[in-house]
């Protein structure tokens, strides 16, 4: 074989492998399931617009519409955290399947996400295919993004596209516009948005708001904008606080004065982890010795249900701004995941608010006590009711009422 040849074979050969490579390293991992064995669930609910005849809020909002009125029904809330739907087939389909089932069983009106639905390189199709997962379903669905998407910058779609894709859904409350405060700053985030639910008088009976507290650590130019003077993981930046501020008082002003409100994020609060001294040694999934600080008794908290089996794992520098401005407008609960085999709910009796983990839904950490659903159920008279269940569908815990 002459010398031009075999470097041609060499070549050939080198660029065989490139692509291989390539095609390897760039191949977009589905889930494995059966997605057209998905079928619609019967739904009488509405995004009625803030001009509807109906709805006199003022503000855009779901309502439960029955012979040409809003229904008198319980408005039933499924929340789920921590999908983490990735390449992995098998504990994948497992968790689909759990999921599924959940939403079959309860028949929700509205299915609310904590963070962390997906994860794993290489996810583009997988972000597609859980839009048209959701689609299938037929049921309307509010999701926050964990820190889980778009945490890596090669080989994964980036949280903005993530938002992108999952608001074009037409079942999907999440709004992937940026959002200015009243003097004209960017909130920080992706996917910050409020969504209500009416009563059977056309008013709302509670809203969400839904704050992006979940992309990893920041880059030294955010420090000042976050305003923390090292590298951490972030937190909620004061134009988000401000944001949520001044949409409140808007929709409560032309809501009669009055608007019932919750908070959903995806890391817990930092005031949860002050409240709280572990004083035994943690072995992950197991459950873990703790009691509240002197200080945190004397400030009201204390425990409704649950337990933990790790660590808190929240932004060091919340700062209180955030949880403060929620005490200040009377907001009820505050629903984070992230912490995977923690199940804790407490109550504070002075600010009158509950900070709340969502039971885990993935079965990848095989610790079934924290694993499961809940189940928040919205009133016409503006009680509410907010319930735990087992991965069997069996009540669990009743978590906290109105």
């Amino acid at each position: 074989m002459s010398k031009a040849k075999k470097i041609a074979v060499i070549l050939l050969s080198v660029a065989t492998v490139i692509v291989i490579a390539c095609g390897i390293v760039f191949y977009q991992v589905p889930f494995d399931y059966d997605l057209s064995s998905i079928s619609p669930l019967p739904n009488d609910v509405q995004l009625l617009a803030a001009d509807h005849p109906l709805n006199n809020s003022g503000s855009p909002a779901l309502a439960k519409i029955k012979n040409g009125a809003i229904s008198s029904e319980p408005f039933r809330i499924l929340f789920l955290t921590d999908v983490h739907l990735c390449e992995l087939q098998s504990s994948t389909r497992e968790t689909i399947e759990r999921f599924v089932k959940w939403v079959y069983s309860e028949k929700p009106d509205l299915i609310i996400l904590g963070g962390d639905t997906l994860n794993g390189l290489n996810d583009s199709v997988r972000v597609l295919q859980f839009r048209y997962l959701m689609d299938r379903l037929g049921v309307y669905w509010a999701p926050v993004l964990g820190n889980h998407e778009g945490d890596r910058d090669f080989l994964m779609t980036s949280r903005e596209d993530v938002v992108k894709c999952w608001s074009k859904s037409p079942r999907c409350l999440m709004e992937s516009d940026t959002k200015k405060t009243a003097d004209g700053r960017t909130v920080d985030g992706y996917g910050n948005y409020v969504l209500s639910v009416l009563g059977a008088d056309g008013l709302i009976t509670d809203s969400f708001f839904f704050l992006d507290n979940g992309s990893k650590l920041m880059e030294e130019k955010e420090y000042k904008k976050w305003g923390v003077n090292k590298k951490a993981d972030t937190a909620i930046s004061q134009a988000q606080v401000d944001w949520y501020q001044e949409t409140y008082a808007a929709m409560k002003e032309k809501n009669g004065g009055t608007l019932t409100h919750m908070c959903v994020i995806h890391k817990p609060l930092q005031e949860l982890a002050a409240a709280i001294e572990i004083t035994g040694e943690i072995d992950y999934g197991k459950e873990v010795t703790w009691h509240f600080t002197d200080q945190a008794t004397a400030d009201g908290w204390t425990l409704i249900d649950g337990t933990l089996r790790d660590k808190i794992h929240c932004p060091p520098y919340t700062d209180g701004t955030l949880y403060s401005a929620l005490v200040a407008n009377g907001a009820k609960a505050v629903f984070f995941g992230h912490d995977h085999v923690n199940d804790l709910t407490v109550y504070n009796t002075h600010d009158d608010i509950y900070l709340t983990y969502i039971r885990l839904t993935t079965v990848t950490e095989r610790v079934a006590d924290a694993e499961g659903y809940n189940i928040l159920s919205l009133y016409p008279n503006g009680s509410y009711d907010y319930r735990a269940y087992k991965t069997s569908g069996a009540l669990d815990a009743i978590l906290f009422t109105d």
